[in-house]
């Protein structure tokens, strides 16, 4: 597909660390035949998240939503949130048992 961002098919865009590339055929508002492309941006070219394509689905055809670039970023956050929630494992705290005043049996 894309081989490098001197793809002229293509305009591209930073945000939080991503690259966002979007076909020059693309409009703005939601159009479910937006071609929106989500990099990592040290993983470009070679792994990206289609923008508004669901092929979660174990058979039949991939189903394609309406999308525009917002989503793109609304996608970029999310990841950017989670991944951050990962890495700081967030787990909560379990209380301890107070000590207890007294004598000891």
């Amino acid at each position: 597909m894309i081989k490098s961002k001197n793809d002229l098919d293509y305009t591209f865009e930073e945000y939080r660390g991503y690259t966002i590339a979007s076909h020059k055929n693309n409009v703005a508002e939601k159009d479910i035949n937006n071609l929106i492309i989500v990099y990592r941006s040290n993983e470009f070219p070679n792994y990206g998240y289609i923008v508004g394509l669901d092929d979660s689905k174990l058979s039949g055809g991939r189903k394609s939503f309406p999308h525009n670039m917002e989503d793109a970023k609304s996608y970029i956050d999310w990841v950017v949130k989670v991944r951050a929630e990962k890495a700081a494992n967030v787990k909560p705290e379990i209380p301890k048992p107070q000590q207890r005043k007294g004598r000891k049996m």
